[in-house]
């Protein structure tokens, strides 16, 4: 599967979804080091960009479009049999 990437000065993240294990890992490199995070909240407080900077309301952007859209759920469809009665 193509993983997605962000980059912003010294900083790469990869987000990666797999087959099996997690359904999706994020491997966030800086200087000298990398870790790999499963949980969003996680992965941002090691990538260190608060919200107030332009890189770090960028890199939420960024995880915030990975989230599924709100899809209202479909109407259950009635089967043609259920409003009958058997006789017997």
């Amino acid at each position: 599967m193509k993983p997605d990437y962000f980059t912003a000065g010294g900083l790469w993240i990869e987000r990666r979804r797999n087959k099996e294990g997690p359904p999706v890992t994020y491997t966030v490199w800086k200087p000298n080091t990398s870790r790999i995070f499963t949980d969003v909240k996680k992965a941002i407080k090691f990538a260190a960009y608060p919200a107030s900077t332009p890189t770090g309301q960028e890199l939420r952007e960024w995880f915030k479009s990975f989230e599924p859209k709100n899809v209202p759920d479909p109407v259950p469809k009635e089967e043609p049999n259920d409003q009958t009665k058997m006789i017997t």
